[in-house]
């Protein structure tokens, strides 16, 4: 699991924000990959967006597709 901070080049969306940590005003993606790097969730924020708030909406996202997954798995 990671996130990522990228600017924005127009005002499209409201989530818009400010990361101060990294000085970039866009929005934040938040992932999370398998063991061989294959994407499972992915979740985009505003920048201002902590790096917690972000892993509790990729948690929420995984637990509804939680049982897609696993028949995915069985197969």
């Amino acid at each position: 699991m990671d996130s990522q901070s990228v600017e924005t080049a127009t005002m499209v969306s409201p989530e818009v924000g400010y990361d101060s940590g990294k000085k970039i005003k866009g929005r934040k993606r938040h992932i999370l990959v398998d063991t061989l790097g294959l994407l499972i969730v992915v979740v985009i924020t505003a920048a201002n967006v902590s790096e917690q708030a972000g892993a509790q909406l990729v948690f929420s996202k995984l637990a509804q597709i939680r049982d897609r997954l696993w028949q995915i798995g069985q197969q």
